[in-house]
């Protein structure tokens, strides 16, 4: 990773590897090592958090895509996106779950920098509610 990147950048070269190369490797040149995530459920620390998000979305979809990433707001401190992600649902133990059928979700993520690293997001996912309506 090119060090000089903005904080934009950031974001869409770690989301890039992670979805679209499958790799988990650059997580530490993005993220402190005191990350921290909240979300409607719980809060969640550290690298394993994202490593674990990221192949559970690989496990669960096929064909998995970044549609887009929307930049809604830039200070130096923070960024507020949004990004809309797609896959195809693979093969379950889930009977409620169709093989083969494509869901599109949007997540509005707000993440805070500290020395060009990503140290603490907000994150609010519409991917449970965009996998139950398409079973219908």
């Amino acid at each position: 990773m090119n060090t000089n990147m903005q904080n934009h950048e950031k974001i869409s070269f770690i989301l890039n590897e992670l979805i679209t190369n499958h790799s988990t490797t650059a997580i530490q040149e993005v993220f402190s090592n005191e990350y921290i995530v909240h979300t409607s459920k719980k809060d969640y620390q550290g690298h394993k958090i994202i490593i674990k998000w990221a192949k559970d979305l690989h496990n669960f979809l096929a064909d998995l895509k970044i549609v887009k990433i929307q930049f809604l707001v830039q200070t130096e401190e923070f960024i507020v996106w949004k990004r809309t992600l797609r896959g195809k649902i693979k093969p379950s133990k889930n009977k409620n779950l169709k093989p083969g059928k494509s869901i599109q979700w949007d997540e509005m993520i707000v993440s805070k920098f500290k020395n060009g690293f990503i140290t603490e997001e907000w994150n609010n996912s519409e991917f449970l509610g965009a996998l139950i309506s398409k079973q219908n």
